[in-house]
């Protein structure tokens, strides 16, 4: 059985009048991939900043490690790196010095050997003498993730590591994340906004929305693509027709002028085709949704 690393009930932060987070709970495992999703202004940061003792809730537990934050604070943030918004350095200094001063802070001073070892995992290698003044987004963001591992942490926290990043900037911050899980056998939380990155990335996830998590569970349980919904579109005055044949197959979600969106599990498709060439009904489109994929745009709609 996994072992939770983190673990917050309830937890609410207001700024004023403003509610940020009203009601989250989630529990992340210990080697979890743990996807934070939900739209800008859900609440994801505010969480991370509460979870991480940035900022005070107003309610809530937060126990990370098994501890709660406020009574053991030092000790746990020891095991903790983290990577909130964007990485702020020193500009005009190269990566490795950079990195040679952050490990002097944090209390556990690496050696010469160690820091270049990072900088070649995240993919910086050859560039450790370079002035950080002169690095693109995507390489600060990696050096950013190598600055979160300088005092060997179990648990990495990411806040939209990839917002900014161009395709391949993306593709490579993606295959770093899985490389922290797979080779460093790290326990990390990511927050998005975009389904599909939480769907490549995390084996479990939970779902923020105005300030509440919505659900929480394993990524490939709630895509569900076993089960999907599809959309079916004819002509007008076909819709009786293929409201007739549908019925029995599946459960209708939506039904408009000249389209149906229906619930149907995955071996039900090849035979409701078949039947629709049969019936000479025309379908000029049939379009496949995961559940959850649907669920998220109804939330960012809402």
């Amino acid at each position: 059985m996994s072992n939770p690393i983190v673990s917050i009930k309830h937890l609410s932060k207001h700024f004023g009048n403003f509610h940020a987070v009203q009601d989250v709970n989630i529990t992340v495992n210990s080697g979890d991939v743990y996807g934070f999703l939900g739209p800008n202004g859900a609440g994801k940061s505010t969480t991370m900043r509460c979870m991480l003792s940035l900022i005070q809730a107003n309610k809530g537990s937060i126990e990370l490690f098994g501890k709660s934050i406020q009574n053991h604070r030092s000790e746990i943030l020891s095991q903790v790196g983290c990577l909130i918004e964007k990485p702020d350095f020193y500009k005009y200094l190269s990566a490795f010095q950079n990195l040679q001063i952050f490990s002097r802070i944090s209390g556990k001073p690496s050696t010469k050997k160690e820091i270049l070892d990072m900088l070649e995992f995240v993919g910086l290698e050859g560039r450790e003498k370079d002035h950080v003044s002169g690095f693109s987004h995507g390489m600060r963001q990696r050096l950013g993730i190598a600055q979160t591992l300088l005092h060997q942490p179990e648990l990495i926290v990411l806040d939209e590591p990839t917002t900014g990043l161009d395709p391949q900037g993306i593709i490579d911050m993606r295959n770093l994340i899985l490389r922290l899980k797979n080779e460093q056998k790290k326990t990390i939380i990511f927050s998005s906004h975009n389904l599909s990155e939480v769907e490549l990335i995390c084996n479990r996830m939970v779902i923020i929305h105005k300030g509440k998590s919505i659900v929480e569970g394993d990524v490939h349980a709630l895509l569900n693509e076993e089960e999907q919904i599809i959309r079916l579109q004819t002509a007008s005055d076909s819709l009786q027709a293929l409201l007739a044949l549908l019925q029995g197959q599946g459960s209708p979600v939506q039904i408009n002028e000249n389209s149906v969106e229906m619930s149907i599990s995955k071996e039900q498709i090849p035979r409701l085709n078949a039947q629709l060439v049969h019936a000479g009904i025309p379908i000029f489109a049939i379009e496949a949704k995961r559940k959850l994929e649907d669920y998220f745009i109804n939330l960012l709609a809402s």
